[in-house]
């Protein structure tokens, strides 16, 4: 079998090591001239990785050699979603009737689409599918054991993307929610954000769990709102990612959270800074939970809080915290 991965970043590289594992080519496609020729010369992507080897059958192209794409069985998207439009726009052609794995964890800035939802407004016959879990992208690329969630459209598409992990260290679990995979991506990142802030003010280990379970009681509920998995919550992508997300000081979002609440960044830098993939998503998630009537005290707070410039926080956070729905739920 050969997959494509379009874009050689962090996680399009990292996820491109862990295919090459178990498939017979990897063509991962680039816009940067210096990192194809340094993965085809020297099995390296200097930006990114400058010391690791990646594996022999990992080839790179540029986005102009698109017609390589008609050689490959499935297609794995590793953009940014800001980038899913312009890139689905491109390849339209030559992804049709193909296999396709999101594995973005975010929302479009104007709709508030996921990337699955995106990809098919742009490229309808495509098959499209959804993978998401608590993944850091330079642990995946070392091998660590990892896991993640597949959303698939099918038992065919299920089938093959097992097929293509099969001798990865991923353990996968799976639901056939292709968009509340990607929900639940979203949400964790949000959430991440507010224990951050959370945790700029109370600095405690029983605080800290006490409020990321707040959290989960409330993605639990958001997510049942919104998805037809009732068993998503307890997935990979949903419980599992929170807690890498939300407890480990090297997730951008939580990171994000507490120099938000320690108030080491003003609110143009917040503006700024878009390699946070949860600033933009915490409007998009508060705006779909008024639109579907979902109570969601924690989105609505750090919606204020970036947005109307919100500091002293501890009265809001003890009104939050003493919010009955919330921690009676």
């Amino acid at each position: 079998m050969k997959v494509a991965v379009l874009g050689a970043g962090k996680f399009g590289t990292a996820i491109s090591q862990v295919l090459s594992a178990s498939v017979d080519d990897v063509f991962i496609f680039s816009r940067n001239e210096n990192t194809i020729q340094s993965i085809n010369q020297n099995g390296q992507n200097t930006v990114y990785y400058p010391y690791f080897k990646l594996n022999k059958n990992i080839k790179a192209y540029s986005f102009k050699d698109k017609d390589e794409l008609k050689l490959v069985d499935i297609v794995f998207f590793a953009v940014p979603s800001g980038e899913i439009k312009t890139v689905a726009n491109l390849f339209e052609e030559q992804i049709a009737g193909k296999l396709v794995i999101m594995g973005e964890k975010g929302l479009e800035s104007d709709t508030y689409f996921t990337a699955s939802q995106i990809l098919k407004r742009e490229c309808p016959k495509a098959i499209i599918n959804s993978l998401s879990g608590p993944t850091f992208a330079d642990e995946l690329l070392r091998g660590n054991y990892s896991a993640a969630t597949v959303g698939f459209v099918n038992e065919e598409a299920k089938a093959k993307i097992k097929q293509i992990l099969k001798n990865s260290n991923l353990l996968l679990d799976y639901s056939q929610d292709v968009e509340g995979v990607e929900i639940a991506g979203v949400l964790k990142n949000v959430y991440a954000i507010a224990i951050g802030i959370f945790d700029s003010y109370y600095a405690n280990s029983n605080s800290h769990y006490m409020f990321q379970n707040l959290c989960y009681k409330e993605m639990t509920h958001y997510l049942g709102s919104m998805s037809r998995d009732n068993g998503l919550p307890t997935k990979f992508c949903a419980f599992g990612d929170l807690l890498l997300t939300s407890n480990v000081d090297k997730s951008r979002n939580r990171t994000l959270g507490l120099m938000i609440g320690k108030e080491l960044i003003t609110q143009d830098g917040v503006n700024s800074a878009v390699t946070f993939e949860g600033l933009k998503s915490v409007r998009g998630m508060d705006i779909i939970a008024k639109k579907n009537g979902i109570n969601a005290p924690i989105i609505e707070f750090v919606t204020e809080v970036i947005e109307k410039k919100e500091r002293h926080l501890e009265q809001k956070i003890h009104k939050l915290l003493f919010n009955n729905e919330l921690s009676d739920s």
